[in-house]
């Protein structure tokens, strides 16, 4: 998927405000991988950082960020939020297979990214992640789960309706994702699993993904403690949810 593909989707969602101190949905699954961990004075890289949300709460919690996106317009959007906070970090743009991040980095992590991309280079862009951890860092990744049918029933009505808007995705197993950090010399901790309720208004994403509105709603809405705790990391979201989400240490 090209530049100019991914700079389209971001144009359409510029506008993209949200509260550091209540923070949008999309940190809940965070705040259940990363517990305690504490983000101040550590040195972070988000990998195909998009929006940048989560990354720009990091920020707003002492990290020292690296954005790093293959869309100018993606960085663009989030520089304008990094103002808007009046905060400070670095944005690079480049390709994610041409970096040269090697063990420099306390937490390394994506969101929405590694799904895209079929063999070889399906390992080679968890390989990149650990790459760039230190030894002993942390590497976080999340993915879409196979396993959960409102989301794949939403997308192939989507893709078919030609309304899709995140391209090509080969979502993941909870095996496939430990198996591949593991080949990545991760060693990886729970697995968990999100978006329970959400992933039913992916059977509506024909009509949702018409509509930038209700798209930069989706990236920003907060969520109460009591529909978190149904959403994340029970038995139904880690059997079913819409995704999956797995912290590896660099060994």
């Amino acid at each position: 998927m090209s530049d100019s593909y991914w700079s389209d989707i971001w144009k359409g969602v510029e506008r993209v405000n949200f509260d550091v101190n209540k923070p949008p949905y999309t940190w809940n699954m965070y705040e259940h991988l990363l517990k305690d961990y504490d983000l101040k004075g550590k040195k972070v890289l988000e990998f195909g950082c998009g929006t940048g949300i989560n990354s720009t709460i990091m920020v707003a919690r002492g990290a020292r960020m690296v954005f790093f996106d293959s869309s100018k317009s993606a960085l663009e959007l989030v520089r304008k939020n990094l103002e808007r906070l009046s905060l400070d970090a670095e944005l690079v743009h480049g390709d994610v297979f041409d970096s040269d991040f090697n063990g420099e980095f306390d937490l390394v992590h994506s969101e929405g990214l590694v799904e895209h991309f079929l063999e070889p280079r399906r390992q080679e862009i968890v390989d990149i992640h650990a790459r760039a951890a230190k030894k002993g860092g942390e590497v976080l990744i999340i993915v879409p789960h196979r396993k959960c049918a409102p989301y794949r029933i939403g997308k192939y009505i989507a893709t078919k309706t030609g309304t899709w808007l995140y391209g090509n995705e080969y979502p993941y197993t909870k095996k496939e994702l430990k198996e591949r950090m593991r080949r990545a010399g991760l060693r990886p901790g729970n697995i968990i699993g999100g978006e329970t309720l959400f992933s039913l208004f992916f059977m509506f994403s024909p009509i949702a993904m018409l509509s930038s509105r209700l798209v930069r709603l989706g990236l920003t809405q907060p969520m109460s403690k009591n529909i978190s705790r149904l959403n994340y990391n029970n038995y139904v979201a880690n059997k079913w949810g819409r995704n999956i989400g797995c912290v590896g240490r660099k060994l």
